[in-house]
């Protein structure tokens, strides 16, 4: 007599054992992943894993993004780029992935006073929806500038 086939009960310890392997420890669902998973999830696909985007197609290089909050519309303007207000993100889960990458990749350009992103403020920007997220990014670069805010051989992807 053969014994009973096992595969499927090899299948289920499998995707556990591949999902460790890929995503450590981290639970799956967004409110308790680490904020590098959440990052790599969400917003790596497009700018990368370092951060850099692809300027010359339109994806800014998030180490410029510390300067944005400067500005009122620009710090709007962070939480309503679509890639973050069309995510299946909460606003609380929101709010921790954007103020990471503020810190992570654009510390440096974080004016001395910066007030980290709340669940409230997100909940409320989170509805205004870059239409047209390369124009608004030009106006505000264009406003940081002007108020000498961005070096003067600054470019604007």
């Amino acid at each position: 007599m053969r014994a009973p086939h096992r595969a499927p009960l090899l299948a289920p310890a499998l995707v556990s054992v591949l999902a460790v392997g890929l995503f450590g420890a981290a639970p799956l669902w967004a409110g308790e992943m680490t904020l590098p998973t959440l990052y790599t999830l969400h917003c790596s696909g497009c700018h990368g894993e370092a951060g850099h985007g692809v300027p010359a197609s339109g994806v800014p290089d998030l180490h410029d993004a510390g300067s944005y909050v400067v500005l009122p519309a620009g710090r709007s303007y962070l939480v309503s780029v679509p890639g973050l207000a069309q995510s299946s993100l909460d606003d609380a889960t929101a709010a921790r992935i954007l103020n990471y990458i503020l810190r992570r990749f654009s510390a440096d350009r974080l004016p001395a006073d910066f007030a980290p992103y709340t669940t409230a403020e997100v909940t409320r920007l989170r509805t205004d929806v870059a239409s047209d997220a390369e124009t608004r990014r030009r106006r505000i670069l264009s406003d940081l500038k002007a108020a000498g805010l961005l070096p003067r051989d600054y470019t604007a992807p």
